[in-house]
């Protein structure tokens, strides 16, 4: 029976946390990212227009790594229990330049996205010439 309560115990210690997302930030550099996320004009609108308890705010998905320098940011509606995410940003560093994040990989630089009506960006089909 101390064996089950030793593993227990061992197992406990063992797991480590979980990289969950954060909205605060846990150093400087993360504060500096989710501060300049939040502060797209994209969110700060939606949040205007919002009830005060469906707020949209940024939160960490990933943090830089030696092969990837870049932090992975979602922009996420938290209401009843749930993370519902509406924009995806990548944050290179060390300039702290933000891309658009296709779910299908393809990125896009901020200014550029920032362009086209409400922040979506597309690519317009082509027409035909008649």
């Amino acid at each position: 029976m101390r064996a089950l309560y030793l593993i227990l115990i061992i197992c406990s210690l063992t797991v480590g946390k979980a990289a969950a997302q954060d909205a605060v930030g846990t150093n400087s550099q993360e504060k500096k990212v989710l501060k300049l996320i939040n502060s797209l004009s994209e969110i700060i609108l939606s949040n205007r227009e919002r009830p005060k308890n469906r707020q949209i705010t940024a939160y960490i998905e990933s943090t830089p790594t030696p092969k990837q320098q870049y932090y992975a940011v979602s922009v996420c509606d938290d209401f009843a229990d749930r993370l519902f995410a509406y924009y995806r940003f990548k944050i290179y560093l060390p300039d702290y330049t933000i891309y658009y994040d296709f779910d299908s990989g393809k990125l896009v630089p901020y200014k550029k996205w920032h362009q086209h009506p409400y922040g979506i960006y597309r690519t317009r089909p082509k027409t035909k010439a008649r």
